[in-house]
């Protein structure tokens, strides 16, 4: 069977990172990917991925650019490249593209002419379009590092390229999503405004609260036992998020008397008594292999990860179950392992990991979709039935670009982002009592369900049950990112859903995958750090390990997702068929560090570099006078600058870098990044019925110049129940009467039992 993508066009001009992994996913997913290097090649090919010197093409360009045609620009006429691309990916900004084939005034009066994709650090307005030395630059300004780091210490930036990786997924859900807007034909991507999105939660925050987020160190406190833990061959990563984790690591321990010791039975007192508890359980960690305590955790139904690192992944049975790794037959790859595909799904090729070799890029070719063919957004149904972040980050986005969304939650047991909040503690400007408890106040749940509609079903009960099914009936896409067990469990899964829809798409994600020998994991962004790469890098040099407290995963496993729903419904829109994405956030977060996973088949290990940025001469993290902290990436030395950068203020700093040309910038917080010039534009304010008007993050995407607008706040409990019923499949209002006696449909959180949880919640 074809691959989703089979049949589309892609040219790819851009250079570096992000424009190139958005590439290589749409290669992964069956396009036809015709990369045009510049002379000297693609200068991805010389970037360093740690401070040693490279021994042959970088690993990043090994990864990057397998599945591809690799051409020089030199030996073709971009003119007929243009007439046979659908979409053009493409690095550069608006006063280099002026007056080229490729200015976007000139392709909205050419009806055939393909759809520009572009993607820069500062976005398309910007007078320069960045380097991949200023990964650090664009963490540093889009408040990545608020939170980051120790309380005492330097803040942290996240490991690899982060923000362009971000970035080139966006790129891959933008060209996807742009080809169903008639008439569009620019889609821009800004680094700093994606990477932003990939820490919204923190961001919702603060902007709706102005709380300040401070650094919690290598431990979330809170969720104490956390954070990367030594064990016997490396590190863990516990989770301690549910009350059940705790319980069931208790057992797993072989103290079950823990769970009521005195010290340590709430995460308040654990957090108290962490020194205590960890000098308790040290030497039972010291003891035993990172498997030996991932398989109990397991076995006991404890969120738990490994901390693993590039030269784990060849031998992870579950990631070689799954079939993540191929061999890749790129000139210089040395034999090295790379990803093969993004999820699972049916017909999905394995992405040959070679250079596909020279020729014209017609030789490329296959039948194309025409335009016409395919559904527009606002045509397409998504069902959601999600927790948290990861999910509902896919019908944010697909709604945002005008799909009609439907989240589907029950009363019983609600969206945990929904954690009832004190008026006093979220919302002190309403003027409400400010110990009135709500659901609808929480800044993460409103940011993260914008542009859907809210209908509750009780999926525990038949009739419920059957009206869900009545919903898929008339639905596209369902969106599922529960534990592997929970649909079948409902009697929901893939052939449940296909037996009444033969053309539905489920896109199925839990931590791990929904298939495999870990497949019934559960696991948190914390968790997911540490199988995905992620811990294994981040931190400074000296650490073994680290691990954030952003849960970065989720998004990054949401925006794959949403990937993964906009190629199923090309191919649908070619073929008729639906079908099912497995998609594992353990393998997307190994998509943006699989430059480590080459490089491990070369000889080893990814070093640590801390702050560091590959491929510069001066770079890192500098302390001034006045507190603040002054990001450089400079390819010139300056280090008698930055040497005593304590002398200075951060001004001052900044302006004798800059006078010698160093790349650098100050280290914002969310609060001061909200209101600079580079993150201004990434804010709209929308108007939520309880909470009033408040600013948010916008989606991080621009449409023929136009920022991506929300289209409907976040809904209130109930508040589309008997709309999307009456709206989808016609039931009239005796019907829908009928099931809300009887507790299929309809209804509110029961206000003691969010008493007692919040009561609970304030104790632990």
């Amino acid at each position: 069977m074809a691959g989703p993508l089979e049949g589309l066009r892609v040219l790819e001009l851009a250079t570096g990172i992000a424009g190139p992994y958005g590439g290589r996913l749409l290669a992964m997913l069956g396009a036809s990917v015709v990369k045009l290097e510049p002379e000297g090649g693609d200068p991805v090919r010389r970037q360093p991925v740690d401070g040693r010197p490279l021994a042959g093409p970088s690993p990043l360009h090994l990864h990057l650019n397998a599945g591809k045609r690799l051409l020089s620009r030199e030996a073709v006429e971009l003119g007929e490249q243009l007439a046979w691309a659908d979409v053009v990916v493409d690095g550069s900004v608006r006063n280099q593209l002026e007056g080229t084939p490729l200015d976007p005034e000139r392709l909205q009066r050419d009806p055939a002419a393909p759809l520009l994709v572009t993607t820069s650090a500062w976005g398309f307005e910007a007078e320069d379009a960045g380097r991949m030395t200023d990964e650090l630059l664009v963490q540093a300004a889009a408040g990545v590092m608020s939170a980051t780091g120790d309380p005492d210490g330097p803040p942290l930036r996240f490991p690899g390229f982060q923000t362009q990786y971000f970035s080139g997924a966006y790129v891959a859900a933008g060209a996807l999503a742009g080809l169903r807007k008639p008439g569009c034909r620019h889609v821009d991507v800004p680094w700093i405004h994606a990477i932003a999105s990939g820490v919204e939660a923190s961001w919702s925050r603060n902007l709706h609260t102005n709380f300040r987020e401070r650094p919690a160190g290598p431990h979330q406190l809170d969720v104490f036992p956390s954070g990367a833990l030594p064990c016997a061959d490396g590190f863990v990563v516990p989770g301690t998020i549910r009350p059940t984790d705790w319980l069931a690591q208790c057992e797993v321990y072989g103290r079950p008397e823990l769970a009521s010791d005195e010290r340590f039975r709430s995460r308040r007192r654990r957090r108290a008594n962490r020194e205590e508890l960890w000098s308790t359980l040290r030497p039972w960690y010291a003891a035993r292999t990172r498997q030996q305590i991932f398989d109990a955790a397991l076995e006991a139904g404890w969120a738990l990860g490994m901390v693993l690192q590039g030269t784990d992944v060849a031998a992870d049975p579950h990631l070689a179950a799954r079939g993540f790794l191929g061999d890749p037959e790129l000139s210089g790859s040395g034999g090295a392992r790379a990803p093969v595909r993004p999820w699972l799904a049916p017909g999905l090729p394995v992405t040959p990991l070679a250079e596909i070799g020279d020729g014209a890029a017609s030789a490329a070719s296959s039948e194309r979709l025409e335009a016409g063919a395919r559904r527009p957004l606002d045509r397409v149904r998504v069902l959601e039935v999600t927790q948290a972040w990861a999910g509902p980050f896919v019908g944010r986005l697909l709604g945002a670009l005008g799909a009609d969304v439907v989240k589907v939650e029950g009363a019983v047991r609600p969206d945990g982002w929904r954690v009832p909040a004190r008026f006093g503690d979220l919302a002190p400007d309403l003027g409400r009592d400010p110990d009135e408890l709500s659901v609808e106040i929480s800044p993460n749940w409103n940011s993260l369900n914008r542009n859907k509609r809210h209908c509750v079903i009780d999926l525990t009960k038949d009739e419920g049950r059957g009206v869900f099914l009545d919903l898929v009936r008339v639905a596209d896409v369902v969106v599922a990112n529960m534990t592997a067990r929970v649909l079948p469990k409902l009697r929901l899964a893939y052939a449940d859903l296909a037996f009444v829809n033969d053309r539905i798409i489920l896109i199925h994600m839990p931590a791990l995958g929904a298939s495999g020998p870990f497949r019934d994991a559960a696991g948190y962004g914390s968790v997911v750090e540490g199988m995905g790469g992620f811990g294994g890098l981040f931190g400074a040099p000296d650490e073994g390990a680290r691990i954030s407290q952003t849960y970065y995963p989720d998004p990054v496993a949401g925006l794959h997702a949403s990937v993964a729903a906009l190629s199923m419904l090309e191919r649908r829109d070619r073929t008729g068929q639906g079908g099912e994405v497995d998609l594992s956030h353990q393998e997307t977060l190994w998509l943006q560090l699989g430059e480590a996973i080459v490089a491990a088949g070369e000889g080893g290990c990814v070093e640590r570099v801390g702050n560091r940025v590959p491929g510069t001469a001066t770079s890192g993290v500098f302390p001034t006078q006045d507190g603040r902290f002054v990001a450089v990436a400079s390819a010139e030395p300056c280090d008698e600058l930055v040497r005593d950068s304590e002398r200075h203020s951060c001004a001052e700093l900044l302006e004798a870098l800059r006078e010698r040309g160093a790349p650098a910038t100050e280290v914002l917080h969310f609060a001061e990044a909200r209101d600079s010039d580079a993150m201004a534009p990434a804010i709209e304010r929308v108007r939520h019925a309880v909470t009033r008007e408040r600013p948010y993050l916008r989606v991080p995407l621009r449409l023929d110049g136009a920022p991506v607008e929300t289209r409907l706040p976040a809904p209130t409990f109930d508040r589309h129940t008997r709309e999307v019923l009456a709206d989808w499949l016609g039931y009239g209002a005796a019907r829908i009467d009928a099931l809300a006696e009887r507790g299929a449909v309809g209804g509110t959180p029961d206000p003691e039992a969010l008493r007692a949880f919040y009561r609970m919640r304030s104790r632990r």
